[in-house]
């Protein structure tokens, strides 16, 4: 719900949270991935479009229901497309960190502050 609430726009104005990309080439790059995300089975939660009449403006998206193969999950997107993946144990987690040629592709959220460390 946080994310639907994201101020996209001018980035000159001090309420805005989300600017536009870079250039068209970006832009575009990025719908790319939300298309993608969407033709491999990720749940799109919110978001996954143009943030704007005109610009490069990107809506905040959510995927949930990643799976590990998925290019989303594979690849960084460098735009504002967060991919959620459940795990139960935490050595799955460091599997996932370990096997992937990024890295900066990850972030762990959970309530187990001992799992976090």
């Amino acid at each position: 719900e946080k994310t639907k609430k994201r101020v996209v726009g001018n980035p000159f104005n001090l309420r805005t949270e989300h600017g536009p990309q870079i250039d068209d080439e970006q832009f575009q790059k990025i719908l790319g991935y939300i298309n993608s995300g969407k033709r491999e089975g990720a749940k799109l939660m919110c978001g996954g479009g143009v943030g704007a009449d005109r610009g490069y403006f990107i809506q905040p998206t959510i995927f949930g229901d990643v799976q590990d193969g998925m290019k989303i999950a594979r690849e960084e997107i460098f735009g504002p497309v967060m991919q959620v993946l459940k795990f139960k144990i935490i050595e799955e987690v460091i599997e996932r960190a370990n096997d992937t040629k990024y890295g900066l592709a990850a972030a762990v959220f959970t309530k187990d502050i001992n799992k976090a460390q």
